[in-house]
């Protein structure tokens, strides 16, 4: 921390996330605006409330832009996943992974499957370790606890 944080260690930005806090975060970045706009100094506000600079142009931003909707939290959770596998690759890479077992070939490595997968023409070819995880999250979801005795 710098001498600038260590003073408001126990500031509100310090505190609990929980969705308890979410409801206080729009009043107050309502009152920061309000105070900014008032023409209340940047660096008395930031002080009074606990907050940096970043934050209260954040929020003024946010304001100036027009959306009647500016104070409230806005996911920063991807749409999409573009780089997630689909089904029916994962699918396939168990497949190969069971047939390697059954025919007797042993446990398939990752680069095995993934060999399997270039020459059926799979496109894109995922890595190794994409096809390691996948198969690492099958094999939990196939476990079965041990029953006791």
């Amino acid at each position: 921390m710098t001498s600038r944080t260590n003073r408001r260690s126990e500031g509100p930005n310090q505190r609990d996330t929980s969705e308890d806090r979410s409801s206080d975060l729009e009043p107050r970045r309502q009152l920061a605006v309000k105070r900014y706009l008032d023409g209340d100094p940047i660096e008395v506000i930031c002080q009074e409330m606990g907050c940096s600079k970043s934050w209260l142009y954040k929020w003024r931003d946010r304001y100036q832009a027009g959306d009647p909707t500016w104070a409230q939290e806005v996911s920063r959770r991807p749409t999409t996943s573009p780089a997630k596998l689909s089904a029916t690759l994962e699918e396939t890479i168990v497949h190969l992974r069971q047939t390697a077992v059954l025919t007797g070939a042993g446990p398939a490595s990752a680069a095995a499957i993934r060999q399997a997968l270039k020459d059926t023409g799979v496109e894109p070819i995922p890595s190794r370790r994409t096809i390691y995880r996948v198969l690492q999250r099958h094999e939990k979801e196939v476990a079965h606890p041990l029953s006791m005795p």
